[in-house]
């Protein structure tokens, strides 16, 4: 445990499961399984107008916080073993553009886009090609596997340039850098600035806290008609490139940066705190007379845990929002009293990493009625906030269970996808996917919610069990995907 957090591990499996899981079950259930604002209730169309959350709503914000708790862990490594600050930076920016082109590739080879009789034979090939593109070979040195992955790109990118060619009907516009898999150009938005502001601000908390603070009032004065706020809120620095470049590739506000998407640093900074807290217990040594809690009291606190996602999910949902300040007022003191006076460093990780828990998800509380209501589509402030305390309330529970307890079986096929995120991310749709509609069983999957509407789980549980056998056997293999 002294070298990787396997709850943090466990928390980002826990949201990438969460994602392709959400991404593929059939529109046949109740609304609770789907966005909130995108469900039965509005007939499966975008409205805004819908507030609350669903669980579905926390995979995003619960793997970006994971994201920002691990710029500490993997930085602060480096840093302890003799790295000067400065040399911290190529490696960022080379993940930025990897990210990047990551997400520029899936947009461009997705089966779901790319159409013809041979479209899941290209996903495979696709799903090949980012494997070259991204691995690192345990038995390659570094030179040698930097020569693979740049062939693997080359060829990639050739492939990009067939799909573009060969269906002009589909890529209208034909190759534009504006085209991208939203989710990962965000994530590499924030692999940036995230790792950024954490070297800048890692002796100081304060200052992190001061950062978020400059970037809420933006976001609160954003939208105000000629003022320079909304100058620099709509800013873009593609403007400076020449026209003829710009409409070459579509370069304009969707396309690589927005400032807009750095509101996901409200859920990234936090992360980044909670990453320093583990940092800090890795080096807190206990002395031989320290005590671990008793068991009944971490029993009590995993309920706890639970009861908090479960109760805001449930009546934010609901909207019964007095009796939701109410339980999370009562859960906040049962939480106090069961983390009180700790004795023993795992004592001490779960007391702090619990107050800023807390502390969040009040703050969020208290956002709630700010916008409308809580909501993902488009995110409210009461979003980032409250989404980031239950991620630490999750990362705390799967810390007792997996470093209390010393239980990691339990957990370890969800810890396991959570280490190899990139290839989670893909999996299903490039290799799952291609493969059952290749041997003819797609189209019986698709409709087994006809049989039994609760069965248009199915769908998903099939694709995303199939993702976590190809994630964990890559895994244990060591066949990682790295940016």
């Amino acid at each position: 445990m002294k070298n990787r957090s396997s709850a943090l591990d466990a928390l980002r499996g826990l949201a990438i499961i969460g994602m392709v899981l959400s991404g593929t079950i059939a529109e046949s259930l109740p609304a609770w399984m789907y966005h909130a604002q995108v469900g039965p209730r509005s007939d499966f169309k975008f409205a805004p107008t819908i507030f609350g959350i669903t669980w579905v709503d926390l995979v995003f914000p619960f793997f970006l916080f994971a994201m920002g708790a691990a710029f500490p862990l993997a930085l602060s490594r480096k840093l302890d073993k003799g790295a000067k600050v400065q040399s911290l930076f190529p490696s960022i920016l080379k993940r930025t553009f990897l990210l990047v082109l990551f997400a520029i590739a899936i947009y461009h080879t997705t089966p779901y886009r790319v159409g013809g009789q041979w479209n899941y034979a290209l996903a495979l090939l696709a799903f090949g090609l980012f494997f070259v593109s991204f691995v690192r070979l345990p038995k390659l040195t570094e030179k040698t596997n930097a020569w693979f992955n740049w062939i693997g790109i080359a060829l990639l990118f050739s492939l990009i340039a067939f799909n573009v060619l060969s269906q002009p009907d589909v890529f209208k516009q034909g190759f534009k850098l504006s085209h991208n898999d939203i989710i990962i150009l965000i994530l590499a938005n924030m692999a940036l600035f995230g790792a950024v502001v954490w070297i800048f601000t890692r002796t100081s908390i304060v200052t992190r806290i001061g950062i978020m603070a400059l970037f809420f009032a933006f976001r609160l004065t954003a939208d105000i008609s000629g003022s320079w706020n909304q100058l620099v809120w709509n800013f873009n620095p593609a403007i400076f490139l020449p026209e003829n470049i710009q409409s070459a590739f579509y370069i304009g506000s969707q396309w690589l940066y927005q400032m807009d998407f750095l509101k996901y640093l409200l859920i990234v900074i936090p992360g980044t705190i909670a990453g320093d807290v583990l940092v800090n217990w890795f080096a807190d040594n206990d002395d031989k007379k320290a005590k671990l809690p008793t068991k009944s009291r971490m029993w009590a606190a995993m309920v706890l845990m639970i009861a908090f996602v479960v109760s805001n999910l449930v009546c934010l949902f609901g909207r019964y929002l007095e009796i939701n300040i109410l339980l999370n007022i009562i859960l906040g003191f049962v939480g106090w009293y069961l983390f009180r006076n700790p004795t023993h460093s795992l004592s001490r990780l779960y007391l702090k990493l619990y107050q800023w828990g807390i502390s969040w998800l009040l703050l969020g509380l208290v956002f709630e009625a700010y916008e409308g209501g809580i909501r993902k589509d488009h995110a409210t402030m009461s979003y980032f906030f409250v989404t980031a305390g239950l991620a630490i309330f999750t990362l705390i529970f799967f810390s007792i269970v997996m470093d209390y307890f010393g239980n990691k079986k339990l957990f370890r096929y969800i810890a396991e996808s959570g280490q190899n995120p990139m290839v989670a991310y893909v999996a299903g749709t490039f290799l799952v996917v291609p493969i059952l509609a290749l041997v003819g069983l797609m189209p019986h999957i698709n409709k087994l919610y006809e049989i039994a509407a609760w069965l248009g789980i199915a769908k998903g549980l099939i694709i995303t069990s199939g993702m976590m056998v190809i994630t964990v056997f890559t895994v244990r293999r060591k066949w990682f995907w790295k940016t």
